[in-house]
């Protein structure tokens, strides 16, 4: 008994152990692997390149690094389609590198099944490490992926639980996911986590969601769920999230939540300070940052020697001679005015479906190809992701409601400034085979004029066949939920918009689009504005 009691003295009287882990985390990388922009070849402060040294860097200053990533590996830059379509012999580049840098886990995200469910499974085998997500089920209910996995870093368990946003449905066709449900985040996490700190004894548990911050009060299903996690699920140290791109350092709760910069444009830095104490580990301080690479970041050799290969083949593909182009496409002007390259972009989604109107957006707005020869680089850039193209019918009045949506990214006309930043320029639709005036001194919902077709005015009981792109139709931007829109549609192209447009510029030795100059703005939006209010 006295041995005991000094044993126990001596235990109470030693100091706690202490650690600090690092945690570091890239998402929605997109494939990008050169520290340059692959259409433009100008250099830009991104891609893994540039984000292996990084994180190279922070793993010196602190061994007790867990790396992660929270998805949107698979798809993206012209890599991925080159690799994932005509050379699935060669490695897939972002998982090679992941490997290579030691990754710990990724999160499922919505583009890595863009491919099909059959290339995803194909490139999980490849990876050293996990792909996580505990919300995404089988028709029976039984794990899509797994939901988690621990590691032990300085001693310390460590649990990183991985989400898939639920939107996925919306967000690429059926086949891609057959056979898979994506349920809430929130509850998902409320279950599990209890289940983690209680039956697995871990000490720290790590959200990785493919899933932005959302709002406090979002509902069951939302799309973007971290913020509402961190807020209903007590039990989480720290969440890395993915999926808007955005840039986002912040805390709720406690709890820090980062979001790293799409392309490599940043990384997640999270330092957790823990204590020992009566043989349990706890957080005593947490501090979380983004870093970023500048231009004297250097490029890693590894990366540039893993992904050689692929992107000799890539370049093959992009340097392949397309068109004599006899006109300049400049997006610049596509949200003023009818232009060659929205012209292009109907006639391509008409053309494959048959359909009577084309309604689509903006593919950038500092886009530009000269008139002259051309190469399937150029075009590429016009729908870098695996979009296709439906038909659609809608009536008149559908076909207004729609026009009035995409009006919404218009502010007053007498306003400063002239987009509504609540609408990005990828969410406003324009209409080809109609005519038609958006008055931008009129309130929204009132700014549609003048809508006609073949000269004669549009009648709401009217039926016309339109053009989208399955982004639209899955939800993207609203579009099918303003028009009240829930029927199916009869038409899906089996190639995407991207190769749709490829295969017009690749048939032809010359390409003129001819421009119909059948929708305005009322007043008449001058150069100078757009350009100045671009910058």
């Amino acid at each position: 008994m006295r041995h005991w009691f000094w044993i126990l003295l001596i235990t109470l009287g030693l100091p706690a152990q202490e650690a600090r882990i690092q945690i570091l985390g890239t998402t929605d990388m997109h494939g990008h692997v050169l520290a340059e922009d692959t259409y433009s070849h100008q250099p830009e402060n991104q891609g893994w390149a540039k984000m292996a040294t990084l994180i190279r860097r922070q793993q010196v200053l602190n061994p007790n690094t867990v790396l992660v990533d929270c998805g949107d590996t698979l798809q993206g830059e012209p890599v991925n389609y080159v690799r994932n379509v005509l050379r699935r012999d060669l490695p897939e580049p972002s998982v090679a590198i992941m490997n290579a840098l030691g990754y710990s886990a990724m999160a499922v995200g919505n583009h890595d099944y863009d491919f099909g469910l059959g290339v995803l499974r194909d490139v999980e085998k490849q990876a050293k490490f996990p792909f996580l997500s505990a919300n995404t089920v089988d028709t029976r209910g039984r794990p899509g992926f797994p939901s988690h996995t621990v590691v032990t870093v300085a001693g310390v368990r460590v649990a990183l639980v991985g989400f898939s946003t639920p939107a996925i449905p919306a967000m690429t066709e059926p086949s891609n996911y057959a056979g898979l449900a994506f349920r809430d985040i929130v509850a998902t996490a409320r279950a599990l986590v209890p289940r983690l700190r209680e039956k697995e004894k871990v000490d720290l548990v790590i959200a990785l969601l493919h899933s932005g911050l959302g709002a406090l009060g979002g509902p069951e299903g939302d799309e973007n769920a971290a913020l509402r996690l961190a807020d209903q699920v007590p039990g989480i140290d720290a969440i890395l999230t993915g999926h808007t791109h955005q840039a986002i350092q912040l805390e709720h709760k406690g709890i820090p939540i980062l979001q790293a910069q799409c392309f490599g444009r940043a990384l997640a830095v999270v330092d957790l300070d823990l204590r020992q104490e009566k043989g349990h580990w706890r957080v005593v301080a947490s501090a979380g940052r983004l870093m970023k690479p500048d231009p004297q970041t250097a490029s890693d050799p590894e990366v540039l020697r893993l992904t050689s290969d692929l992107r000799a083949a890539t370049d093959r593909y992009l340097d392949t001679a397309a068109t004599n182009l006899l006109v300049d496409l400049d997006s610049r002007w596509s949200r003023m005015e009818d232009t060659a390259l929205m012209q292009l972009i109907h006639q391509v989604q008409r053309q494959a479906t048959g359909a009577q109107l084309s309604a689509a957006a903006s593919p950038g707005t500092k886009l530009f190809i000269p008139r002259g020869p051309t190469s399937v680089r150029q075009f590429y850039a016009l729908s870098p992701y695996e979009t296709q193209v439906a038909r659609i019918r809608v009536t008149g009045d559908q076909l207004k409601r729609y026009l009035e949506h995409g009006a919404r990214h218009y502010l007053r006309s007498w306003e400063p400034e002239l987009y509504d930043r609540e609408v990005p320029f990828y969410n406003y639709d324009m209409v080809d085979g109609v005519s038609y005036a958006l008055d931008l001194g009129k309130p929204v919902g009132s700014r549609v004029l003048k809508l006609s077709f073949q000269g004669q005015p549009v009648r709401p009981e009217q039926t016309f066949t339109l053009a989208i792109t399955t982004y639209r139709l899955r939800g993207g931007g609203g579009y099918m939920a303003a028009i009240g829109f829930t029927g199916a549609p009869e038409l899906i192209t089996k190639a995407s918009q991207r190769n749709l447009i490829l295969e017009q510029v690749l048939s032809r030795p010359t390409l003129n689009p001819v421009l119909t100059n059948s929708w305005r703005t009322i007043p008449y939006l001058d150069r100078e504005r757009v350009l100045n209010l671009a910058r």
